[in-house]
Parts: C-alpha cells; sequence; structure tokens
C-alpha cells in the first residue's frame, strides 16, 4: 500500500508517520514536505520518499508522478499551534 502524507514535520503529521513506519502492510511513504522531514531522515527507511515543495496550490507533473499509484492520503498539513488566533 502506497500512501501520501503532508504535514510530516507537526505536531499530528510526525505521529502519523510513525504509525506509517511501524505498518508493515505499508509499501511506500510518499512525503509532501515544505522543508526536510528529520524522522524520516533518522528513521532510514527505503520505504520513505520525501519530495519537497514549496507551492501546495501548483503540483508539475513530475511531482504528480512521483505520487501515482498511491491508495490513500494523510493530509496533516496545516499552521503552528502558536500562530492559531493570530
Amino acid at each position: 500500500m502506497h500512501l501520501i502524507l503532508t504535514g510530516a514535520t507537526g505536531l499530528i503529521g510526525s505521529a502519523v508517520l510513525d504509525a506509517m513506519i511501524k505498518t508493515k502492510d505499508i509499501t511506500k511513504i510518499s512525503i509532501i514536505s515544505r522543508r526536510p522531514v528529520k524522522m524520516a531522515e533518522d528513521a532510514k527507511d527505503p520505504r520513505i520518499n520525501v519530495i519537497l515543495h514549496k507551492d501546495f496550490e501548483k503540483y508539475d507533473s513530475d511531482l504528480l508522478n512521483q505520487l501515482k499509484g498511491a491508495t490513500g492520503c494523510v493530509w496533516a498539513l496545516g499552521i503552528s499551534q502558536n500562530a492559531v488566533g493570530k
């Protein structure tokens, strides 16, 4: 099973990534992130592919090709708790 994850550097996204890493039925994890994902780097798991991407309103064909075959997506992208209410 190939899953897509956004927000992997945040509180919820990092917990989701941890669960995905522990789930052996997941054969590929495609992370779309604005910056490097330390947890993914530290895991050294060959199933993880971090795709650095700045503009979440536009997706080029190269990025979309990397996501082909995905069976699900966890969209955990959001703003920092510190920025809520500002």
